[in-house]
């Protein structure tokens, strides 16, 4: 059986906050895995990136030349990105762990780092290492290295699925309140719509059938709505 994911139409401006939702199985990873730059898709007529500075991109087009270069030039430059486990390195403390978005385009900024270490109440966690650190601590790490670089579109996969309630509203309340700071688009999966929602997001949900061939998820163009 076979699965297919399909986007008819997905528009995010800077400073929206948008949580996709739907079942486990219909396709919320692969999809902010397409916009990351990280999966290639099977066909696209049309996927352009707005940037602050300088010309529209069009990654359909790097897609279909194969220029894995540019793409992750793109990806590196205006994409933050964080993991259901936050996906920290073991071997680099957490300030250098904040750093590496940075470290890869080649423009250090420790006032920032500093800055988004204070207002995520980890400053005095950038000398350890992650082995140390809770689940909590660990998401919020994960947040401001995806920050770090300023991108244009962060994307979230399941941010809170490990972490307590409560937690998960600090969480939450973290991430839209850092994007709304940094004038960056927000896009995350979640399996708590409710949450989300409470927190602000503009839900934008999945709709799935299953045949004899195998799947199908699509977002529609009805189903934007935007914060």
């Amino acid at each position: 059986m076979g699965f297919e994911l399909i986007i008819e139409e997905l528009s995010i401006a800077r400073g929206d906050a948008l949580a996709l939702v739907g079942p486990s199985g219909s396709g919320k990873s692969t999809l902010l895995d397409l916009l990351a730059l990280a999966r290639r898709p099977f066909s696209a007529e049309s996927f352009l990136l707005n940037p602050r500075k300088g010309p529209a991109i069009d990654l359909a087009a790097l897609w279909r030349a194969g220029d894995e270069e540019s793409l992750t030039a793109t990806r590196a430059a205006h994409y933050g990105y964080i993991l259901q486990q936050g996906g920290l390195l073991p071997f680099l403390s957490v300030r250098r762990n904040i750093a590496l978005s940075q470290a890869v385009l080649g423009a250090p900024d420790p006032a920032h780092i500093e800055a988004l270490a204070m207002r995520l109440d980890i400053a005095a966690l950038l000398d350890r290492m992650p082995a140390t650190l809770s689940v909590g601590q660990r998401q919020r790490v994960a947040i401001a290295r995806a920050l770090a670089h300023r991108p244009e579109i962060l994307l979230a996969d399941e941010p809170t699925a490990s972490v307590h309630p409560a937690l998960a509203d600090i969480v939450l309340g973290l991430l839209i309140e850092q994007a709304r700071e940094q004038d960056t688009a927000l896009l995350l999966a979640t399996h708590d719509p409710d949450r989300a929602a409470r927190h602000g997001f503009s839900l934008l949900p999945l709709s799935t059938e299953v045949g004899a061939g195998g799947g199908r998820s699509r977002l529609s163009r009805q189903a934007i709505a935007l914060a």
